[in-house]
């Protein structure tokens, strides 16, 4: 085999934290089903090397706290890229450049369905954040016709310049204490981590039906785990971090992603 043909195209993730990431597990597993001579690594990135990386490599996959920083770079953004300023997935294409995509919509919808046994319709959300997750969570939430998302931020300016990009909606607010009854809380926030890590909710002081984190991790969450012990329907972010990463597979070779091996090798790796 010549050295040409041995080069792999190389696709990233690019966040900080990635140490802890399956998605190269889940990645290179579907890789191998598809026969596609490409390799998946999880690149920590500083804010400054997000752009360049993105342009240096077939594609990726971009995390916390970059997707911001990832949309303002794309020659060619999705409509779901444009409505909510965040980008989770980018692809090279000869003629059109950088183009990326926003699938964390679809996939928290496919998650949040998951937990609550419903749709959105109606719903009252406490989103907990305002970074490039929590834009997907609240897009989600009003294309689905939610009936009150309230944020709660550590940062009140964050929290205002989502719901202002947004278009201000009515049904979308902040808040400055997470207290009160809601259908849904979704921790968009990177708060779960880490083990030592404080929950960003006392939940005692909010009544839900479910709660969905974002995060997951090896164990889980002490925020799922305190939901379930208060008698909660609560799950982690395994379901939404499958579907985001299953919806990316066609973006970059124009094939269905083959869902069980990724599942396989999401759970045998978390």
């Amino acid at each position: 085999m010549s050295r040409a043909s041995s080069l792999q195209a190389l696709y990233v993730l690019l966040g900080d934290p990635v140490h802890h990431s399956v998605s190269p597990a889940m990645q290179n597993a579907a890789f191998a089903a598809l026969d596609r001579h490409a390799r998946y690594v999880a690149l920590r990135a500083w804010r400054e090397l997000v752009e360049p990386l993105m342009r240096s490599v077939a594609g990726g996959n971009v995390t916390l706290p970059h997707k911001l920083v990832a949309a303002a770079a794309l020659d060619r953004p999705s409509d779901a890229v444009r409505a909510t300023g965040a980008c989770n997935v980018f692809w090279w294409e000869q003629g059109r450049g950088l183009c990326g995509d926003n699938t964390d919509v679809a996939a928290f919808r496919a998650a949040a369905g998951a937990v609550l046994g419903s749709d959105l319709s109606g719903c009252s959300v406490l989103l907990l954040g305002a970074g490039g997750a929590a834009r997907a969570v609240a897009y989600a939430c009003l294309q689905d016709g939610a009936e009150r998302v309230a944020i709660f931020n550590r940062t009140s300016e964050k929290a205002r310049s989502l719901i202002d990009e947004l278009g201000a909606p009515a049904a979308l607010s902040e808040v400055d204490r997470a207290a009160g009854d809601y259908d849904l809380v979704v921790n968009a926030t990177s708060l779960g981590l880490l083990p030592t890590d404080t929950p960003p909710i006392v939940l005692r002081e909010v009544r839900t039906k479910a709660l969905l984190d974002l995060v997951y991790s090896r164990d889980e969450t002490a925020l799922v785990r305190a939901a379930r012990d208060a008698g909660v329907k609560a799950t982690d972010g395994r379901r939404m971090l499958l579907e985001q990463a299953a919806a990316s597979v066609p973006l970059w070779f124009g094939l269905e992603a083959p869902r069980e091996v990724m599942e396989e090798a999401l759970m045998d790796n978390v």
